[in-house]
């Protein structure tokens, strides 16, 4: 008699959900994935496709599979019952008759991912832009066009070209560093034979409260970013405290108000609602949920909670404090499949991996096992993006946007 299959239910579709589904042994679990989100983003990428390196199809794969016995639902979990193994739903679509439903489950793996971290500022969520997912990359892209096109409207005094041609990254972590050295690629290439009565008017500037870019990472690679910044004058604004941000400006403590044209917010994450609305254990700051070594949850009273994990940005391993990296979901992912396919006879143990940073220009800092800079880092880097990709569709395309690029130019910039 064939045993009946246990549902696994994945919270997610970031990089530690669908790891984890296509992971996991489809002969022993009925497997779903729910999320808002029908695709994965390749997050390393999108500043890329924004910057018109690679078609945004590219950066993305659907959860659904012709070759993978896994079920997806569209839809948002507002709440679990630990207790039932109930999930209580709602669909993304505003027009069906269906405004909620519950999910039976066996087996729960959490991991919805973060939010954007905008501490409250005013006019963030309003005005910013974000670089979390492929509509947001395509949003920047568009805006982008928009300023270039909207300076080069005749009538126009100089300094309100400036003030439209002015580019304001907010946060120097991998992220806006990334953005910002991408920018730069684009307008210093293709954009500027594109737009070459705008020559000299476009600025980027990077804010960040610390004192530091690239907090992470070692002094001497944080100090050759900064002279990296420097030589392509881009301005790097350290200690910058933001106020709010409106439709074509920011505001600083420091400087008051600034013109922009685009403010992109790269300040780090932010807990879902279901993640805080969870009665469990978590860290202190920046909740996330606290895990043991089996990546297991438990209550507020630290009690373990059957059959429930959590992975990916929204869960930390107790007492290891470890990053929110696309890295580290993955191997999460990885491992938890392969307990729950053979048994659990390990814990789980972080490898660590180099970081790795683009500057602009073929140039790029990494910091690991042996920290390094310049084209041998921008190499690596180039090497890392297309091993990231899940697929050989997803290869052969970044290998044939790397050649056209070359060819032909970009996408927003063809020669």
């Amino acid at each position: 008699m064939t045993t009946p299959k246990q549902s696994i239910v994945i919270i997610g579709s970031g990089w530690a959900g669908a790891t984890m589904s296509t992971a996991l042994d489809e002969t022993k679990y009925s497997i779903t994935v729910i999320s808002p989100e029908t695709t994965t983003p390749y997050t390393p990428l999108l500043a890329s496709a924004a910057c018109g390196l690679y078609d945004f199809n590219v950066v993305e794969t659907p959860i659904r599979h012709t070759k993978k016995q896994i079920k997806f639902i569209k839809a948002l979990v507002e709440k679990i019952d630990f207790e039932s193994k109930k999930l209580h739903c709602k669909p993304t679509f505003d027009d069906l008759p269906v405004r909620d439903f519950e999910l039976d489950y066996d087996i729960i793996a959490i991991a919805p991912g973060c939010t954007n971290q905008t501490f409250g500022t005013p006019g963030v969520a309003e005005h910013a832009l974000f670089v979390r997912n492929v509509k947001d990359a395509q949003r920047v892209a568009a805006r982008v066009q928009d300023c270039f096109e909207k300076a080069s409207i005749p009538g126009l005094s100089e300094q309100q070209q400036r003030d439209l041609l002015h580019f304001v990254i907010v946060g120097a972590g991998p992220t806006g560093v990334e953005v910002s050295s991408e920018l730069s690629d684009l307008f210093d290439e293709g954009y500027a034979q594109l737009y070459p009565h705008l020559k000299g008017l476009v600025t980027i500037t990077v804010h960040d409260v610390a004192d530091k870019v690239l907090s992470g990472f070692d002094t001497k690679l944080q100090d050759y970013a900064m002279s990296s910044f420097t030589k392509r004058k881009m301005e790097v604004l350290t200690g910058s405290h933001i106020e709010k941000v409106e439709r074509d400006a920011l505001y600083t403590k420091e400087k008051g108000r600034i013109p922009a044209g685009l403010v992109i917010w790269a300040t780090g994450n932010k807990s879902t609602p279901l993640v805080d609305s969870l009665d469990v254990k978590k860290t202190p700051r920046n909740p996330r949920i606290l895990t043991d070594d089996f990546l297991r949850v438990y209550t507020s009273d630290s009690q373990l909670i059957r059959d429930t994990f959590a992975l990916g940005d929204c869960a930390d391993v107790e007492d290891a404090r470890l990053p929110t990296t696309a890295e580290v979901a993955c191997q999460k992912a990885t491992y938890l499949a392969e307990m729950l396919n053979q048994g659990f006879s390990k814990k789980f143990e972080y490898q660590q991996t180099a970081i790795v940073a683009y500057l602009g220009q073929n140039d790029g800092v990494i910091s690991g096992k042996k920290d390094y800079s310049g084209r041998q880092a921008w190499i690596a880097w180039r090497s890392k993006n297309f091993l990231w990709t899940r697929t050989w569709r997803q290869k052969v395309l970044i290998v044939v946007g790397w050649v056209l690029d070359l060819l032909t130019g970009r996408v927003n910039a063809p020669r």
